[in-house]
């Protein structure tokens, strides 16, 4: 308790009732195939579904393999063009799949491009860069043209101009478009450790274009060398850096140095001069420069007409300091990794190790796999290796917000158990069921899914009856895909527009051309009533309301549990509670805790009656709220026990609408004259 020690006025903050706030239901896990994307670790979340395509890639092409197992991305549109609004999405690999790499086309060295076309009797070439280039050296021009190569050179270099980035050589004898021609020196070493993939595995990494520049951070002139011969005093030393290679322009020939630290204008070099004058500028020239060098990459990648850019400045090959490429690709980017084991090199101290493109410029990532097999069910389950670095099913456990879960399309015995178990041992989250396609991939028969719905008999799981016709970007025609994410999108809209104690169903579903069965009433007679228990898709347009859910069951044998809407209320209401009251854990066991708890929780169920979640007139006759001497003993109190007793009265769906009517004699009579 507060002190008081002196007379004075003491303000005291008291703390009532503490609000509990209802939880999301709306959040949806999804698992499956997708082009691209992580395979491993938490699911990542998506808002929309181009935020789906920047992230794992738009649909999967329709191979042999990969037919029955490409359904996830018409999954993830349906949910969201049925107004879902957060879905966490992990990938399923096939085994024998493979990032695209770059196949150890990196050259170091110096390939660059011309910069400006040249014609037949030129003498100034204009070039992308002119790192390397002095008069000691040649450079040899290389045209690619509709297959037919010309090479001219090697050139011996009279001059060059760091500044404009042109080079003096004897008269060429051809002409050279910028667009087709390459430039290479006789510098080496024509060396470099850098190696790059794509960010995941799978084919689509052979669609990403690279490209690789030369690039300067720092620029000054040189006033002098100290004694100690070391230390390079220049006019300025801003952007110079530790573990920076150096580049000195005399006016004819180059040197190369790398800094070891930098001191106000100074730059000290990790290897010393030989002389004060090592770095006098060239008979004829009045200044000597030094620039520091480093390398740009560039990446894209286009799908569905959208293109996903990134572009990294300024990167170095020293595994020492912040801008190591490996460094700043595998942190920041979305489509490049460095290939493992690929390592970087802090002790060189010439340009030559940083890399340069095959052609001076693009760089081909190849040899990307999607797999060699259809995945397995165990690829679908995944495995838990821990926080962060589970897969399949078992990564979804790592999103505590995920209330509704599917693996669209997949109906194998072994994967819906392991979704169910999940459901059943998390018990918040609630599974949608796809139906099975009959032998051979034709619609599934009401004995199918007759079939298939007696395998599970769980109050935390849903499965909807036929499959959906939607239509398709790839092949430009209608297919057929799962319902499960229309669905999924379906109880979020529910839910975020009505409530979850509102039942997700004569809901219209929106995204979709037909249904693959016209389910009569005749059949629904028999898919609805228990023990099936299954949810119907019908076909009203003849009735002009459209193609509709229409069904609110769990595949449960419990009676009292056989609405979604009621599962999912409770679901609602018991993560809510879980994580409104978690103050109250090692609070004084007394009656101020539970009083206070009373008042918590009779406060978030009655907003929840308000807003019609429970029946009754009066929240009176809507729940009741208990925790005191009548809930807990003596021993449970002694031993670290509160105990609440909660009651509510759901709301059942209106699932029969029966109306009686009958002739009725009236008060008056009707007489013939």
């Amino acid at each position: 308790m507060p002190e008081y020690l002196s007379p004075g006025v003491y303000v005291e903050e008291i703390t009532g009732a503490q609000p509990i706030e209802g939880v999301s239901t709306s959040t949806t896990g999804f698992v499956g195939m997708t082009v691209r994307g992580p395979v491993s670790g938490p699911p990542q979340l998506v808002a929309s579904f181009p935020d789906f395509v920047r992230t794992y890639g738009g649909y999967l092409p329709d191979t042999a393999m990969f037919h029955d197992y490409r359904n996830l991305p018409y999954a993830v549109k349906g949910f969201f063009d049925n107004l879902g609004q957060r879905a966490y999405i992990t990938r399923v690999l096939p085994a024998g799949n493979a990032a695209a790499t770059d196949a150890a086309a990196l050259v170091g060295g110096l390939r660059t491009r011309l910069a400006k076309a040249a014609t037949a009797g030129d003498t100034t070439l204009y070039l992308a860069s002119t790192r390397g280039i002095d008069t000691t050296i040649t450079i040899t021009l290389t045209q690619v043209k509709n297959g037919i190569s010309t090479t001219e050179g090697p050139l011996a270099v009279t001059a060059y101009d760091d500044g404009h980035g042109t080079v003096t050589v004897a008269a060429i004898a051809n002409s050279y478009e910028v667009a087709y021609t390459s430039v290479t020196t006789s510098e080496a070493p024509a060396v470099t450790s850098c190696r790059l993939s794509a960010k995941d595995p799978g084919a689509w990494g052979n669609n990403i274009v690279v490209q690789i520049q030369q690039s300067s951070m720092a620029l000054a002139q040189v006033a002098s060398i100290a004694a100690s011969l070391d230390t390079v005093l220049l006019n300025t030393g801003s952007n110079f850096y530790p573990g920076a290679i150096v580049e000195f322009n005399k006016g004819k020939t180059k040197a190369y140095k790398k800094v070891k630290s930098v001191v106000g204008k100074s730059i000290v070099v990790t290897n010393a001069f030989a002389a004060v004058t090592d770095l006098n500028p060239d008979a004829g020239f009045t200044v000597t420069t030094a620039r520091s060098c480093e390398f740009d990459i560039s990446a894209s990648w286009t799908v569905n007409g959208a293109t996903v850019s990134e572009k990294f400045k300024s990167l170095s090959m020293d595994d020492t300091i912040p801008s190591y490429y490996g460094t700043v690709i595998n942190d920041g980017s979305s489509l490049l990794a460095m290939t493992s084991g690929a390592v970087g090199d802090h002790l060189s101290d010439t340009p030559f190790i940083l890399p340069s493109a095959p052609d001076g410029l693009t760089v081909p990532l190849v040899n990307g796999v999607d797999g060699t097999a259809a995945p397995t069910p165990a690829a679908y389950i995944g495995t838990d290796n821990g926080p962060g670095q589970r897969t399949g099913i078992y990564a979804l456990e790592d999103i505590e917000d995920i209330s509704i879960v599917a693996v669209p399309g997949i109906t194998n015995q072994d994967v819906v158990n392991a979704l169910i178990t999940q459901c059943e041992t998390l018990k918040y989250r609630f599974a949608i069921l796809d139906p099975a396609p009959h032998a051979g991939g034709t619609a599934p028969t009401l004995d199918d899914i007759q079939t298939q719905r007696k395998l599970y008999d769980t109050k935390y799981a849903a499965i909807y009856y036929p499959r959906i016709s939607v239509y398709d970007e790839v092949s430009n025609s209608d297919i057929l895909v799962p319902p499960s994410g229309h669905m999924a999108g379906i109880y979020a809209r529910v839910d975020n527009t009505r409530g979850v104690w509102k039942a997700p169903a004569n809901e219209v579903i929106g995204g979709i051309d037909s249904i693959e069965v016209k389910i009569s009433k005749g059949d629904q007679d028999i898919l609805n009533p228990e023990p099936n228990n299954i949810c119907c898709l019908r076909d009203f347009e003849a009735q002009g309301r459209g193609l509709r859910v229409y069904g609110a069951r769990c595949i449960t044998s419990l009676t009292e549990w056989k609405y979604i809407n009621v599962r999912r209320l409770f679901i609602f209401l018991e993560r809510s509670l879980d994580q409104g009251l978690q103050w109250a854990v090692f609070e004084p066991n007394d009656q101020k805790l539970w009083n206070r708890l009373i008042q918590s929780v009779s406060a978030f169920l009655t907003t929840v009656w308000r807003e019609g979640g429970l029946m009754g007139s009066k929240a009176e006759e809507a729940f009741f709220v208990k925790c005191g001497y009548d809930t807990m003993t003596q021993d449970d109190i002694d031993n670290g026990r509160l105990i609440l007793l909660i009651g509510v009265a759901p709301v059942f769906p209106a699932e029969f609408v029966i109306i009686r009517i009958g002739q009725w004699a009236g008060g008056s009579s009707v007489q013939e004259l």
